[in-house]
């Protein structure tokens, strides 16, 4: 029991073992008032006291109280501790963080996609479509966003919102909005979206949604069959 309790604490003793295989520097700082307990303490080999202080003041009466009986005084600037501890700190490479070409044109494309619709006109809710669509029912607007013949777009929280430039100033649906996602072999709304907000050269730069809110239905179906033709 006696040898037992002689022995080190595992802490302790591994302490001992890190100094002993690298050349480690270990300070302690004690609080105010504590000095009190080196009254009589004789420091074992290889050790020293130091006063660290960050206060003018302090280091002035410092400075004054023990006078000549220093060995050595070092000014370090909080900048230089700082590095010092940056440098035990493991390094994060930032650039791992930053999204690659890919990534940032899924961006780009989202960006251009809500650009698209700003400039269509915004969109309604699902309680305005309803309400242009006298009154019909949730399912029923689901179906025909399903089908194709209503676009709907993700919005805020990820509800569904459905462009204006779709409806006609009656209030109906424009015809044709399936036959042209058919003919796009798309189901992705935003891309439906661009093809009929803007000048198109296979219809002499009309907008095909204009053309099919006046009946050219057929016209536009041809022009979004050759849509991303080279040279079209």
């Amino acid at each position: 029991m006696a040898q037992k309790a002689l022995s080190k604490p595992p802490a302790r003793a591994a302490r001992a073992r890190r100094r002993k295989s690298k050349k480690i520097m270990t300070m302690f700082t004690i609080k105010r008032g504590a000095a009190k307990a080196l009254a009589g303490y004789e420091l074992p080999a290889g050790a020293e006291i130091a006063i660290v202080s960050t206060r003018p003041d302090s280091v002035k009466k410092i400075e004054e109280t023990f006078g000549g009986r220093f060995t050595r005084v070092a000014e370090v600037t909080a900048g230089e501790r700082e590095t010092a501890r940056n440098r035990a700190e493991p390094v994060v490479d930032k650039s791992a963080f930053e999204p690659d070409a890919r990534a940032r044109a899924v961006l780009e494309g989202i960006r251009i996609a809500q650009q698209d619709l700003r400039e269509a006109g915004g969109a309604y809710d699902l309680e305005q479509v309803r309400t242009l669509m006298r009154g019909v029912s949730r399912q029923a607007v689901d179906k025909r966003v399903q089908e194709g013949s209503l676009i709907a777009v993700p919005g805020p929280s990820n509800r569904r919102s459905y462009p204006t430039v779709q409806f006609k100033r009656d209030g109906t649906v424009v015809p044709g909005l399936k036959a042209v996602r058919d003919a796009l072999h798309t189901t992705n709304p935003w891309t439906v979206l661009n093809f009929l907000i803007n000048p198109d050269a296979r219809l002499n730069q009309r907008r095909p949604i204009e053309l099919l809110k006046s009946g050219d239905v057929a016209l536009v179906v041809e022009a979004a069959m050759r849509y991303g033709d080279q040279g079209a």
